[in-house]
C-alpha cells in the first residue's frame, strides 16, 4: 500500500477489527453487500440477500441484544410499521392480507441489516467489504448499460441490467463507499483520475438529479481525501445553494445556456432543465407534474389519517380523491384512477402517508441524527474516510424526495453504517 496514503489516514481506520469475524463469516457479508450493490438474484421472490443475511444471523447469533445507538429508533420504527400494517383502513384493490405479511417480513428484515451494521462495525473488515462493493459497482455498471440479459423462472430470477431509477439510488449508496477500497488500495490521485467515471456513468442515465448528487458526492469524497479541498468546500457548500437561487433568474440564464451546450450530448434532459426549455420547463414535464399530483394524493391521505397511516406498501393500493388534478392540464389525458395507481415517487411522503406523522418523526431522526454530525465536521473538524457512508446517506437523503427507495436493503444498509460511524466516532473522542 502507498506509504502516503497510510501517513494521511489514520491508522485507526487501516487497522483490522479487534474482534473480527470468522472467515467465512466475513465472505458471506462479502457476497451480501455485493448483492446489495448488484442486484441480480433473486429467489422463491426475495432478494439473494434475504437468504445470505439469514445465513449471517445463524453464525453471529443475536446481536440485537447490544446496546447501542440508534436500536430504539429503529425498533421504534419498526413496531410503527407493525401497528400501522395492523391497522390499516379498508382499501377494495388491496391484494390481501399475504401480500401485507410479506412486506412486514421486508421491513423486519430492512431494519435488522441497519440494526447489524451499527452493532457489528467494529468486527467488519471495512476494507473487504469495499472492495466488494466497488467491483459489484463496476458489475452493475458494465450490465446496465452493455449486458441486458434476463432469465425469469418461478423458483429465480436472473436480471442483469436494473432499472433506470435503481440503478442510479444504488451508485448514489455505493460509490462514496468504493472510494474506502480505491484509496487504500491503489492511492489518492487514482482516487481523484477514477472520478470523471463515475461522474460520466451517472450523466449517461439521463438523471437530472443524480446529475447534481453525484458531483455533490465527489466533492464531499475529494474534500475527505485532501484537506485543501475541504476548505474549499466549506464555501462553496453555502456558494452552491445561493447560486441555486440565482439560476431560476435571467440574469444567469446566458451562463446556464453555455453550461446546457457543454452537457447535452452527456445528458440532453439535464441541458433542457439548465434552459429551462422541454422537458426543463417544469409546467411541461410530465416526470414533475406526476410528481407534483402524488405530494397532493398523498398530503390528503395524510389528512385523512395523520395518526394511524394507511399501512406499509399500502399508498398504491388506496383510493384518493386527487382535488388538485384539474390544475395539470398538460396531464389532462389520464383519470385520476390512472395515478391512485401509481408509485409515490417520494420517500418521505410515502412514510408520511403510510406509516402516519409518528413513524415520519422516526424517520427523519434515522437520517438527521448522523447527517447533523456530518455537516457539523465538515464546517468544524476534518474530514475522514470512515465517513463515506455519511456521504451515502448525505447523498440519497436528498434523493428520496424524488424516489421511493424505502423497500430494499440497501438503503438501510447505508443508514446502519452511518449510525455506526457516528457511534464509532463519538467514542473515539
Amino acid at each position: 500500500m502507498n506509504t502516503n496514503i497510510i501517513n494521511s489516514i489514520s491508522q485507526q481506520d487501516l487497522s483490522l477489527p479487534l474482534h473480527p469475524f470468522t472467515k467465512s463469516t466475513q465472505k458471506l457479508l462479502n457476497w451480501f453487500v455485493f448483492f446489495l450493490a448488484f442486484p441480480a438474484i433473486d429467489l422463491l421472490g426475495s432478494s439473494i440477500t434475504f437468504y445470505l443475511f439469514i445465513a449471517i444471523i445463524v453464525k453471529v447469533g443475536s446481536f440485537w441484544n447490544k446496546k447501542f445507538n440508534g436500536k430504539t429508533v429503529l425498533f421504534l420504527f419498526l413496531a410503527i410499521v407493525l401497528i400501522t400494517s395492523f391497522f390499516a383502513p379498508p382499501m377494495p384493490r388491496h391484494p390481501g392480507f399475504f401480500a401485507s405479511a410479506k412486506l412486514v417480513i421486508q421491513y423486519v428484515y430492512w431494519i435488522f441489516v441497519g440494526l447489524f451494521f451499527i452493532s457489528q462495525y467494529k468486527r467488519i473488515n471495512l476494507l473487504q467489504l469495499s472492495k466488494w462493493v466497488f467491483w459489484a459497482t463496476i458489475a452493475s455498471i458494465v450490465c446496465f448499460y452493455l449486458i441486458k440479459f434476463k432469465l425469469e423462472t418461478a423458483a429465480f430470477s436472473i436480471i442483469l441490467a436494473d432499472t433506470r431509477n435503481g440503478f442510479v439510488f444504488n451508485l448514489l449508496c455505493t460509490i462514496p463507499i468504493s472510494f474506502y477500497f480505491i484509496i487504500n488500495t491503489w492511492s489518492k490521485k487514482m482516487a481523484i483520475l477514477i472520478m470523471p467515471f463515475f461522474l460520466f456513468v451517472m450523466l449517461l442515465t439521463d438523471g437530472r438529479s443524480a446529475a447534481v448528487l453525484i458531483i455533490l458526492e465527489l466533492l464531499f469524497i475529494a474534500a475527505i481525501i485532501y484537506p485543501f479541498i475541504l476548505k474549499a468546500t466549506r464555501i462553496l457548500v453555502p456558494v452552491l445553494g445561493f447560486l441555486f437561487f440565482i439560476a431560476q433568474t435571467d440574469v444567469a440564464q446566458m451562463y446556464l445556456d453555455s453550461l446546457a451546450d457543454d452537457v447535452e450530448s452527456f445528458n440532453p434532459r439535464f441541458a433542457n432543465l439548465l434552459r429551462g426549455k422541454d422537458e426543463g420547463d417544469l409546467s411541461f414535464d410530465k416526470s414533475w407534474l406526476i410528481r407534483k399530483v402524488m405530494i397532493d394524493k398523498g398530503l390528503e391521505i395524510f389528512d385523512e389519517y395523520p395518526l394511524r397511516g394507511i399501512g406499509a406498501g399500502n399508498f398504491t393500493f388506496i383510493d384518493s380523491k386527487i382535488s388538485t388534478l384539474d390544475q395539470y392540464e398538460r396531464l389532462g389525458a389520464e383519470d385520476v384512477d390512472y395515478f391512485n395507481k401509481r408509485s409515490p415517487h417520494n420517500s418521505y411522503l410515502q412514510v408520511l402517508a403510510e406509516l402516519g406523522i409518528f413513524g415520519f418523526g422516526l424517520f427523519i431522526s434515522l437520517l438527521i441524527v448522523p447527517l447533523t454530525f456530518f455537516v457539523r465536521q465538515l464546517f468544524t473538524s476534518k474530514m475522514k474516510i470512515e465517513y463515506l457512508p455519511m456521504v451515502s446517506l448525505f447523498a440519497i437523503s436528498m434523493h428520496f424526495y424524488a424516489i421511493a427507495a424505502l423497500y430494499g436493503a440497501i438503503a438501510w444498509w447505508v443508514i446502519g453504517l452511518s449510525w455506526a460511524v457516528l457511534n464509532n466516532s463519538k467514542k473515539n473522542r
